[in-house]
């Protein structure tokens, strides 16, 4: 059995970073991936996270997942300086794939939590210079413009088919933080009934640290309140200091898992 890479790129990705397992009779018998990301923003202490996915036949399995790591460790030499994550994903209840990436040196600790956040008291204290005012989303350009300030901010996920989706829920709301008349961050909440889900948050770069974000937050929480909303909720990755952080700020407690991120540092 060999690895072979296709001779065009595959849904954006170089061919290089895309392997295919061929037996010797020329048939496919499994497929893998790596990207490069680099996520300052969600993992300060480690900026550099490359994702991989391998599947197909048990038998190609270490020969795909070789070719993945050697291809991670010369993907590390674009950024040499920066601390880099090697990483996957497996669903919690897959013991077959966890046993196989402990066997070979990955941790398993790093997880998608579901928590649950606790309703603060009161509408919050913005801060000095500082207001808060729904984004309009009324027009294409509108919407395009708040992906864009989200994916440029490590918030990838959103596209405007997701976007429109959480905008017909009855409870609905993008929040913007506006330092000086300057935007610096934004919240979405999206749900229904008296429940609500903290879809998505970021503070521009220059003003992260100062507590704008606990802020902005707070205040999100307070107008949902007002909206008769008694329960939210969010997920985070477990390894992200900033999300941690945030969350304890409103007691958050852990109430599930939908994925488990087997992963190794590689520097």
């Amino acid at each position: 059995m060999n690895i072979v890479h296709p001779r065009e790129p595959v849904n954006g990705m170089n061919p290089e970073d895309v392997f295919y397992a061929v037996d010797d009779l020329g048939a496919q018998a499994g497929y893998g991936f790596i990207l490069y990301q680099l996520q300052p923003g969600l993992y300060p202490d480690c900026p550099v996270n490359m994702y991989f996915s391998l599947a197909g036949d048990p038998s190609s399995r270490y020969l795909l997942f070789g070719a993945v790591v050697a291809r991670a460790q010369v993907l590390q030499n674009v950024n040499p300086q920066m601390r880099a994550r090697l990483y996957t994903s497996i669903d919690p209840s897959d013991i077959q794939m966890k046993d196989f990436y402990l066997h070979n040196g990955f941790d398993c600790e790093e997880t998608d939590q579901i928590v649950q956040l606790t309703m603060p008291f009161g509408d919050g204290r913005i801060p000095m210079s500082c207001t808060v005012a729904p984004t309009p989303l009324n027009t294409w350009e509108e919407q395009n413009s708040l992906i864009y300030r989200l994916q440029m901010n490590d918030i990838t996920f959103m596209d405007l088919n997701y976007l429109n989706t959480l905008q017909r829920m009855p409870h609905f709301m993008t929040l913007g933080l506006y330092r000086n008349a300057l935007l610096i961050g934004e919240v979405i909440m999206a749900g229904r009934g008296g429940e609500c889900e903290l879809v998505a948050i970021y503070i521009e770069p220059g003003s992260r640290n100062q507590g704008m974000g606990k802020a902005l937050l707070h205040r999100m929480m307070a107008i949902m309140a007002a909206e008769g909303v008694t329960r939210i909720t969010t997920r985070i990755m477990s390894r992200s200091v900033p999300q941690r952080r945030l969350m304890d700020d409103f007691g958050a407690s852990v109430i599930g898992i939908n994925m488990i991120f087997p992963g190794m540092y590689l520097n």
